[in-house]
């Protein structure tokens, strides 16, 4: 019965060891507009990006900061121009992230490489 216990154990340790590996989130720094969901999905496209430039599927972190921005009168943040410069493998790069208010109230974002 201990035997058994102990597999099981030792295939839990396992698993929960091989999903916190995947599991990886990178070091944010810096000044963004984005909240933590925008900056969720905003980071997909930055992973995918750098990913394609680098053959590198592991962000160690990312430092942001504010270009440009527009807001309206409310105070609401209408058009933002971030950089984001993103490292990871020993490399880095630094991608534009341009992020627009929509009529519904959501945010619209588009990244592209920095020259």
């Amino acid at each position: 019965m201990q035997v058994k216990h102990r597999i099981a154990l030792f295939s839990c340790a396992v698993v929960a060891a091989a999903l916190t590996g995947c599991a990886h989130h990178p070091q944010f720094a810096g000044q963004s507009v984005t909240d933590p969901l925008l900056r969720q999905d905003v980071m997909k496209n930055v992973e995918m990006l750098f990913a394609a430039m680098t053959q590198c599927r592991r962000i160690d972190s990312v430092s942001t900061s504010i270009a440009g921005i527009s807001q309206l009168p409310s105070g609401a943040v209408e058009r933002a121009n971030e950089i984001w410069n993103v490292t990871g493998c020993g490399v880095s790069k630094a991608f534009t992230v341009d992020l627009r208010a929509d009529a519904k109230g959501e945010t619209d974002f588009s990244v592209s490489a920095k020259p």
